[in-house]
C-alpha cells in the first residue's frame, strides 16, 4: 500500500483489522487497566466497527474511528462495571506510581491521557476519537495531569524516578 493510503474499512476491513489491532488494544488497555476486559472489548470494538463499515465516512483516518468505537466501549464497560467504587483497592495492588495516577482518573479523564501521551494523537486527533471539542480535551488533559500529579505527590517513589520530560507540563 502506498505511503498515508488510507485503508477502505468497506472493502478492506481484514487489513484494518490487522494493522490496528495492537493500538486499539493498548488504547483501550489503558483506560480499563484489566487485559482480559481490553481483550474482549478490543474484539467487541471490531464487531461493531465490521457491523457499521458500510456508514463509515472518512472524516478521520480509520485508525481514529476504531479507536473511538473502543474508547467509547471502554467507557462504557466501566460504568456498567461501576468501578469508582473499586478503585481504591486496586490503588494498593498496582506495581507502578504511574498506574495508580491514572486508576485516580476517571474513564473519560483517562481516555484523553492515554490516547495524548501514549499514543501521541494531537488534541484536535483526541477531539475527532472522542467526539468532543479540542478545548475539552484540553481541560481534560489539564484536570488529569493535576489529578495524577496530586496522586503522585504522595509517593516518595516519585522524586526518584521523575520523568526528564515533566517539565514540559509544569505551567499548563
Amino acid at each position: 500500500m502506498p505511503e498515508g493510503e488510507q485503508l477502505d474499512p468497506k472493502t478492506q476491513f481484514r487489513q484494518l483489522y490487522d494493522q490496528e489491532f495492537h493500538s486499539v488494544f493498548r488504547s483501550i488497555r489503558a483506560v480499563v487497566l484489566d487485559s482480559a476486559a481490553a481483550e474482549d472489548l478490543t474484539q467487541e470494538t471490531f464487531v461493531r466497527a465490521y457491523r457499521a463499515r458500510s456508514r463509515y465516512t472518512p472524516t478521520a483516518p480509520p485508525g481514529a474511528w476504531l479507536r473511538r468505537i473502543g474508547i467509547n466501549l471502554a467507557i462504557s464497560y466501566l460504568r456498567r462495571q461501576k468501578l469508582a467504587r473499586f478503585l481504591p483497592a486496586r490503588l494498593y495492588m498496582a506495581r507502578d506510581v504511574v498506574e495508580k495516577a491514572m486508576a485516580a482518573l476517571s474513564p473519560k479523564l483517562r481516555a484523553a491521557v492515554v490516547l495524548h501521551y501514549y499514543e501521541g494523537l494531537t488534541r484536535e486527533e483526541i477531539a475527532e476519537v472522542l467526539g468532543v471539542p479540542a478545548g475539552t480535551v484540553a481541560s481534560r488533559i489539564a484536570k488529569a495531569v493535576a489529578i495524577m500529579r496530586k496522586t503522585m505527590g504522595n509517593d516518595p517513589a516519585r522524586d526518584a524516578a521523575r520523568s526528564t520530560s515533566e517539565g514540559a507540563l509544569r505551567g499548563r
